[in-house]
Order: C-alpha cells, then structure tokens, then sequence
C-alpha cells in the first residue's frame, strides 16, 4: 500500500530543498514528497531566504565548487575502486559532481546564514 500521509517538514529539510529545487518546480516537488505546503506568506519568506543563501556564496562559489568536484572525483574513486575491468563510467561521473555541488552549496550556505561561518570580503 502506497504511503499517502502528508508529513511536516523541519525549516531545515524545507529550506534545502528550496535551495536546491528550481523555484517553478518547488510547489510540486513538495506535492511529490507529500509535505505539508507552507502558507503564502511562509512561502514567500523561504523563497526569499533561499536566494539569499546562494548569493550569500558568492565570495567563496568558485573555490567551494572547485573543491566540491575534487571531493566527487575522490568519491567516485573510492566507491568504484574494484571496478578495474570496466570502463569509466561518465554519467556516473557526472552525477558524482552534481551531488557533490549541490550538497556544498546547500551546506555552506545554511552555514553562512545561521553566522556559523564566515565568509571573508
């Protein structure tokens, strides 16, 4: 039986999947995942702390995604490092990245916004 409850989500969860669903697809990824909507004017609110999250990334984008793909590649190495007689997988590869990006980003950005790390000029 298919699991249809609608659950709440902690401002965490809401907030991370804000940063990292496109804005057009959030109502409906949230519908997806059966979580409560949040009201117009909450809605409004955590669309707009998202964004400022990712500009808050600014200063530290390029260093932090440069090391994120570092972080991918070491990843990848270690999860596929018995694979010797296959090829290299490039889409796995790619995929790899896009979570290591994406996570980096979500986590320093909630990091910078809660005043847990700084972010110098």
């Amino acid at each position: 039986m298919p699991d249809t409850q609608i659950s709440e989500a902690p401002a965490i969860f809401r907030g991370m999947l804000r940063d990292i669903v496109a804005c057009r697809d959030y109502a409906e990824v949230c519908r997806m995942l059966k979580l409560v909507p949040a009201s117009a004017e909450v809605d409004l609110i955590e669309h707009h702390k998202s964004h400022a999250r990712i500009r808050g990334l600014d200063p530290v984008a390029d260093e932090a995604l440069t090391h994120a793909e570092i972080a991918a590649d070491v990843i990848y190495r270690l999860t596929h490092m018995h694979d010797h007689d296959q090829d290299d997988d490039g889409s796995a590869r790619a995929m790899f990245r896009v979570v290591s990006r994406t996570t980096v980003a979500m986590v320093l950005g909630h990091l910078i916004e809660q005043g847990l790390l700084e972010v110098a000029e």
